[in-house]
Order: structure tokens, then C-alpha cells, then sequence
């Protein structure tokens, strides 16, 4: 156990320190991914796009979070890669040639959900909320909630999307069996819609399932992608399982 603990202190390490170098990296940039971030709002509001800051420090900071948000996304591989180090010890020998394609997956699908959630989830939520103000009442929005707002969801949409390989990893483990999963899958549905409501801000159908229906989809992709590792990996299990103490 103290070397377990020991180990998982030197990946934390490691990983914080590669996201340091990512957001100081990320930090030249800052302005563009400003710019990125404001352009859904901008394109709901048209020509009344307006942004302010509430406080003399508040742009600065906002470039400061984003800038650390875009080097979590940049620095995604090598923080799985340490993740990986991590649990490579309770792996057989022939699964540990894995890293690559775990190390590749966890990146493309944390990279993959932000995508999804900008392009594809916060064109119809912030029409939602524009479509809320009454008339007569103009949104001026802050620079540090808009912005704030959007990095939170970019992250969460980033995590839900790792669901295969959460499950993969899990199933190839033996920490979870996935023919039992899928047993369990129409509580995972009624648990992908909760999770949705809570994370999601507009109560809103449509915002809902955008988060609900791709998360059982991955769901089921994880599943699968497990299913097809362990028939391929059973007799490699055999050969390559380390001898039991007598």
C-alpha cells in the first residue's frame, strides 16, 4: 500500500507539472481561445454581441483560466500516460502493450467531447437563453461568467466522453465484468438523463439528451471494444499470468 501510495504521489507530480508547462505554453495564446470561446455567444447575438468586465482584474484572470483549461486539453496524453503508469502494474504483460492505444483513446475522446459540446451543444443552449430575455432587456455579458461557464462545460463534456474507456479499462482489469454491465444497462440510461440534468444549465429536452444520448452510445461502445479485448485476450491471460503462491 505505501508503495501504491508513493507511486500515485510521483504520477500526480508529474502530471501537474506537465499541465504548468501546458497552460504557461497555452498562455501565448490566451486571446485566441478567448475569441474561440465567445464566438457561439457572439454569432446567437448577432450585432447586439456585447462583453464586459466587471472588475479591473477579471480579463486577466479569465485569460489565466483558459489558458490553464487549454493546457488540461493539450497536456490530455500525457496525463493519461501517467494514468497509465499508475495501473500498468495490475496489468498482464501482454496488456501493458496497450499504452499507446489507451494513451491515444483517452486524449481523443476527452478532446472529442469538448468538440462535441462546442460545436454541437452550445449553438442551441445559448439560443435557449437569449430566447429567455424578455423584450426591452439587452444581455450584457461578463467576460468572467461567460467565459467561466464555457471552460466548466468544455471540461465536463471532456469527461463524460471518457465512458468506453473508463469501462474498457475497468472490464479489462477484472474489475467489472461486461457481460454483467450490460445487464445494468437500462440503469444506465435513466442515470445518463440525471447526470445530464444536473450538469447541463438549460432544462431544456433537447440540451439534455445531447449530453445523455452519446454518453450510453460510448457507453455501449465501451462495452463492445471490452467484450472483443477479453475473447481476443483469454488465451493470452493464461499464458502470460503471473504464477500463484502456493
Amino acid at each position: 500500500m505505501v508503495e501504491h501510495l508513493a507511486d500515485l504521489r510521483t504520477r500526480l507530480f508529474y502530471a501537474v507539472l506537465g499541465i504548468f508547462a501546458a497552460t504557461f505554453a497555452c498562455f501565448a495564446f490566451s486571446d485566441t481561445f478567448i475569441l474561440w470561446l465567445k464566438t457561439p455567444m457572439a454569432e446567437v447575438l448577432g450585432e447586439n454581441a456585447q462583453f464586459v468586465v466587471l472588475a479591473p482584474h477579471e480579463y486577466f484572470f479569465v485569460k489565466l483560466k483558459i489558458s490553464m483549461v487549454a493546457g488540461i486539453f493539450v497536456s490530455s496524453p500525457w496525463l493519461f500516460y501517467q494514468f497509465w503508469l499508475f495501473v500498468a502494474p495490475g496489468l498482464f504483460k501482454h496488456e501493458r502493450r496497450y499504452v499507446f492505444s489507451f494513451v491515444f483513446a483517452g486524449a481523443f475522446f476527452f478532446i472529442g467531447g469538448a468538440l462535441f459540446c462546442y460545436y454541437v451543444v452550445f449553438p442551441p443552449m445559448f439560443i435557449f437563453f437569449v430566447g429567455t430575455l424578455p423584450e426591452g432587456i439587452l444581455g450584457n455579458y461578463s467576460v468572467g461568467v461567460l467565459y467561466g461557464f464555457a471552460t466548466n462545460m468544455l471540461l465536463a463534456f471532456g469527461l463524460v466522453f471518457e465512458a468506453p474507456v473508463v469501462v474498457f479499462l475497468l472490464a479489462v482489469m477484472g474489475v467489472v465484468d461486461p457481460e454483467g454491465l450490460g445487464k445494468w444497462r437500462r440503469y444506465v440510461v435513466v442515470f445518463a438523463f440525471i447526470l445530464a440534468a444536473v450538469i447541463t444549465p438549460t432544462p431544456d429536452p433537447l440540451t439534455q439528451s445531447l449530453m445523455a444520448v452519446p454518453m450510453i452510445l460510448l457507453y455501449e461502445l465501451g462495452l463492445f471494444a471490452a467484450k472483443i479485448f477479453l475473447r481476443r485476450g483469454s488465451a493470452p491471460d493464461e499464458v502470460n499470468a503471473e504464477p500463484s503462491d502456493p
